[in-house]
């Protein structure tokens, strides 16, 4: 990464005048740091462009991904929004990829930028005469999501081997212990044995696309009350409850039972059936949740794919 905002601000203008998709004499204006997160650096910036008498100006995102899985978190997270996209599902516009040739020492994804806020502190601080439809609209998101044609989104696993249902469940514990087997960690391999010994007896689901990290502030709300989802970068195809499950978790852990149950209840009225055996999917969530903080504090949070430092956030 460049050392100082200067020095980012003239390399990435720099490399916009030379491979701009379609945006001629471009201009940077205003490139501020707005988070700096457990996985990306994010930067607002707008952007002028055009021949001098027809001058335009967006809005975009650049978004900043260090650490040693970048290339491969900035390829999924561009493709998967394209994907999303196609598929009207509301998220912002992904103009530009960069991971071979880039001038700032990182891959970045340049987007669309949103206008609009997070949902987190208008559903749950909000007036409470507007939390239910708020609520509504967050279940009704993640149900979106969760009933997509998966098919499009697979570039792993073949669409044979997602088409055995149980296989989803597997798929991810075997993920886990290869994870579990590199960074050891007392006592949560005991845990994981647990949820071995008890995933052939789990009913089986079809499979879905997963945001893996589903909550109400990667929910923004613009201010004609249209929403748009962020934070793309772990976008896969799996056993939706294991999605479901991460979401109850945050809500749950932050805001109480009370919002983890109607969370789940009004999942479960938009999607028209129970999510079943979701306990299983609970522990799981937990697990990972408990995981992730140890290794990330004891060995670094970017051996899991995060920014290196993000455990002081934590």
């Amino acid at each position: 990464m460049p050392e100082s905002a200067h020095d980012l601000h003239k390399a990435l203008g720099e490399y916009l005048t030379a491979h701009g998709p379609a945006w001629t004499d471009p201009t940077i204006l205003n490139l501020t740091n707005i988070s700096s997160g457990w996985e990306s650096d994010v930067y607002a910036l707008d952007l002028e462009h055009g021949p001098p008498t027809e001058r335009r100006r967006e809005a975009l995102i650049l978004r900043v991904y260090p650490g040693g899985d970048a290339y491969q978190k900035s390829g999924r997270e561009y493709g998967g929004m394209r994907l999303l996209r196609r598929a009207a599902y509301p998220v912002p516009e992904v103009h530009l990829l960069e991971r071979d040739a880039s001038p700032i020492g990182a891959p970045f994804i340049i987007m669309e930028r949103v206008p609009g806020q997070p949902l987190w502190p208008l559903l749950f601080r909000g007036p409470e005469s507007g939390r239910a439809n708020l609520l509504t609209l967050f279940c009704g998101l993640l149900v979106q999501l969760h009933t997509l044609d998966w098919r499009p989104f697979t570039d792993g696993p073949s669409a044979t081997d997602l088409t055995d249902p149980q296989q989803l469940i597997r798929r991810e514990t075997d993920r886990w212990q290869t994870v579990f087997d590199q960074y050891p960690a007392p006592g949560f391999q005991r845990s994981l044995n647990w949820l071995m010994e008890r995933q052939a007896n789990v009913r089986a689901a079809w499979p879905g696309p997963v945001h893996w990290d589903f909550h109400p502030n990667n929910v923004l709300i613009q201010p004609g009350g249209s929403p748009s989802v962020i934070d793309w970068t772990q976008i896969d195809i799996s056993d939706t409850r294991f999605d479901l499950a991460w979401t109850l978790l945050l809500i749950g852990s932050v805001e109480g039972e009370d919002w983890r149950a109607r969370t789940l209840a009004e999942y479960e009225r938009l999607l028209g059936r129970p999510a079943e055996d979701l306990s299983f999917f609970e522990v799981a969530a937990g697990l990972k949740r408990l995981y992730s903080f140890y290794i990330s504090v004891t060995v670094g949070a970017e051996k899991l794919g995060m920014r290196p430092g993000a455990e002081k956030v934590m």
